[in-house]
């Protein structure tokens, strides 16, 4: 309930007790000061009276007494006013009661006590009093009782009965309650107009006050409160407006920066919704930065970049391609590279990024609204109704993977809207990528030979113990070939170290493609490689031995100078654990058995057997 209305109310509830109690107190007052008038006005009639047949029995016209009864009528309000003599007076006048009425009982009592009777009768027609006053014998005054009665003083003569009318005086208190009321009544709406008026700034200024708190709560704080007093009200509604100020600059403060920095519109019109909504995106991206940053390895964060694109919008596929050598690499959702190309795009990216809009543009390609954006889309190819987003990634000052999202176009709206989201974590996640990319090509140009591409020694060493575990877990074997150059130094000395890096590289080459990519090439010294063929025993690695040295006994090496050299080696072969149960002792079997094939007479593979093992001391 309303403020003024619950005043009005009980003002108005005061206002008519306060009119109830008036008139009740206003009735009874007039009752008793009719009642009082009545009384008196009786007393005065009866003394009359008694005045008048005193003097009568003086002058001996007591017989012309009912006539003046009679006209005792005539008095105003007067209705009747009749007398009966006491049996003292008949026994000493004897019963003379011309005109007069046996007494009833009433005037029989007072007659007999001596005490006078008052009644009021009201009924729904009329209302009248009734006094019954005894006269009683007095030996005072002159004239007096006492002159023409024998008897005693004090002793009751008769009595008059006079009835008084009430009719006009109830209509006149009737009248004057009401005209009482109806100023009241006039004074209550006057005093009521006047209270409204003052309640009016506090309810208006309260109901403002609620209509900007719901605004507050909605997150719109550009209503104000009008002051329209300079009392307590209105400076309520100033320093409301003070807060109100307050509240949208330190908004502002919070949504324009953030805005500035990261590019973002205003997707709410509820300021402190944005507010919020902003607050609660840069912790999310906060927290997802300082994720990948702890993550070891760029495939995890590619994982994740997977996950968040079908948690962001509920993307249907998801697509990660990687930019490196001019060429475009798919990775999967685990966040390894895939031999297949992505699904939504033309394969021939994969030799020619340039083909693809994000990475030629370097800006995010909206084919949701035109799925005819990109000429290298292969989206509605499949899907006729469906469209694509497309988010390059920047790594140095250039694009170093695009991240596509495929789903039905209708679906457009939300997804636009998750997009710019998910910019803003491409945006922090970039020199994440980056610096993880760098310490990753750190870290490959430390495991790498840089003449041949192939591992070297310090990643076997680093890496070898994870091998092992897996290979003894899987009860698998592992086959280790060392292989060399033979007459090596030749070369060098004979056609100079150019040469023998041409011989170094073409070999190289060779045993990378005679293995598999899951098996280990390793150059493990100058003219010196160590092969590790995972899954593999000793006896199938013969196999693949004889194979790449019968291969570079055809081959002929093209050198620097234009000319052809041909060239064989020698291989030691062991098998881990079947020779032995240490990885390194293994290789140091494989070396054996290398030099055994040099000493009896090189391009030769030579399978490992205790018995070549000379040395007393263990290894």
């Amino acid at each position: 309930m309303r403020l003024a209305t619950k005043v009005s109310a009980f003002y108005l509830a005061a206002t008519a007790t306060l009119v109830l109690v008036l008139a009740a107190v206003a009735l009874i007052a007039f009752r008793a000061f009719s009642l009082t008038a009545a009384t008196a006005h009786a007393q005065t009639a009866a003394e009359i009276v008694r005045v008048h047949l005193t003097e009568a029995m003086l002058l001996g016209t007591i017989g012309e007494r009912q006539r003046f009864l009679d006209r005792l009528r005539d008095v105003q309000n007067l209705r009747s006013a009749r007398i009966v003599r006491a049996p003292l007076v008949d026994r000493q006048f004897g019963k003379n009661r011309q005109g007069e009425r046996e007494p009833d009982a009433i005037e029989q009592r007072v007659l007999e006590t001596g005490k006078s009777y008052f009644e009021t009768v009201e009924t729904l027609t009329e209302s009248y009093f009734r006094a019954t006053i005894p006269y009683v014998a007095s030996a005072y005054g002159i004239p007096n009782c006492l002159q023409c009665h024998q008897v005693a003083e004090g002793s009751v003569l008769g009595a008059i009965t006079v009835t008084i009318d009430l009719n006009v005086l109830r209509q006149h208190a009737i009248l004057t309650i009401a005209a009482i009321v109806a100023i009241i009544a006039l004074f209550a709406v006057s005093l009521l107009w006047l209270l409204n008026r003052l309640l009016r700034p506090i309810t208006v200024t309260a109901d403002e006050i609620t209509e900007v708190v719901h605004g507050g709560v909605e997150g719109r704080f550009d209503r104000r409160i009008a002051a329209r007093s300079s009392d307590e009200t209105g400076r309520i509604a100033r320093e409301v407006n003070r807060l109100l100020d307050a509240i949208s600059q330190a908004l502002a403060q919070i949504n324009e920066p953030i805005a500035r920095v990261f590019g973002w519109r205003h997707q709410h019109d509820n300021q402190l919704q944005a507010a919020v909504h902003a607050v609660r995106t840069m912790a999310a991206i906060a927290h997802f930065k300082q994720t990948i940053e702890e993550d070891r390895e760029i495939s995890e964060i590619y994982r994740r970049l997977y996950r968040l694109s079908r948690d962001t919008s509920a993307v249907a596929e998801v697509s990660l391609l990687e930019c490196r050598n001019d060429e475009m690499h798919a990775i999967g959702d685990d966040g390894m590279a895939q031999t297949r190309c992505c699904p939504g795009c033309d394969p021939a990216i994969a030799a020619s990024p340039e083909l693809c809009r994000a990475y030629r543009t370097e800006h995010w390609v909206d084919g949701l609204t035109d799925p005819s954006l990109c000429a290298a889309q292969a989206v509605t190819t499949h899907h006729p109704d469906w469209g694509y987003l497309c988010f390059p990634i920047r790594f140095s000052g250039q694009v170093g993977a695009v991240l596509q999202w495929r789903l039905p176009r209708a679906q457009q709206r939300e997804a636009l809207k998750g997009a710019e989201q998910f910019q803003r974590y491409l945006t922090e996640a970039a020199p994440v990528l980056e610096s993880k990319r760098l310490l990753a090509q750190l870290k490959e140009s430390a495991l790498r030979d840089p003449m041949t591409g192939l591992r070297n020694r310090r990643f076997l060493e680093e890496s070898i113990d994870l091998l092992v575990s897996q290979t003894l877990r899987n009860q698998r074997h592992l086959a280790v070939m060392m292989v060399d150059i033979d007459f090596f130094k030749v070369v060098n000395d004979t056609y100079g170290h150019d040469a023998g890096d041409a011989v170094v590289r073409f070999i190289a080459k060779l045993l990378q493609e005679s293995v598999r990519t899951s098996d280990w090439v390793i150059r493990y010294g100058g003219e010196e490689f160590l092969v590790v063929l995972v899954d593999t025993a000793a006896e199938a690695a013969i196999a693949v031995a004889e194979k790449i040295r019968s291969q570079l006994e055809k081959s002929a090496i093209p050198l620097p100078q234009g000319q052809t050299i041909q060239k064989t080696l020698s291989v030691g072969v062991a098998d881990f654990p079947g020779d032995g149960d240490a990885f390194w002792q293994v290789v140091k079997y494989a070396d054996v058995a290398l030099y055994h094939a040099k000493e009896t007479g090189r391009n030769r593979v030579v399978r490992f057997t205790p018995e070549l093992w000379h040395e007393k001391e263990q290894y």
